[in-house]
């Protein structure tokens, strides 16, 4: 039987983060994978085939900038969404024109994480609309949404 679960894999540095990021995805129902490291990511990346990487900008050694450049030249690349601390506009305006698909920033809403995570790997989720019928609606969680951004 096929596994149909989302595979995110969380990069971050700080390993309580990175902890919390993991349990939130596995209550999900994602299956997950965690690197403390840019050098770890690109490893994982390649073993896992995640379908989602939640990944941290400001890593010592490889860096975020330096691992999105790498998966986004990848055959397959997974969907990137940035999990960062630093609310910097410009920042966000320019990794989403580097092909991430997503930029959240920290402290984390689980809501539109989990959201950005089933948009990220082209899966619907529902919400309820006043009608009672289900919907989805893409919300980017930055404060700049990839409508604003010119994408290559």
């Amino acid at each position: 039987m096929p596994d149909d679960k989302i595979r995110v894999l969380i990069v971050d540095d700080e390993p309580d983060i990175a902890d919390v990021l993991n349990e939130a995805a596995t209550g999900f129902g994602h299956r997950t994978a965690v690197a403390l490291n840019g050098v770890q990511a690109i490893r994982t990346v390649r073993e896992f085939s995640p379908h989602v990487v939640l990944l941290d900008i400001r890593m010592p050694g490889i860096d975020g900038h330096t691992v999105l450049d790498h998966l986004k030249g990848s055959p397959h690349p997974p969907a990137i969404i940035i999990v960062s601390g630093n609310q910097d506009e410009q920042e966000a305006r320019e990794l989403l024109q580097r092909g991430a698909f997503d930029y959240v920033t920290k402290p984390v809403d689980l809501t539109c994480l989990k959201r950005a995570i089933a948009a990220g790997a082209g899966r619907e989720l529902p919400q309820p609309a006043p009608t009672g019928i289900y919907m989805y609606q893409h919300e980017t969680t930055a404060r700049v949404s990839p409508s604003q951004t010119t994408r290559p």
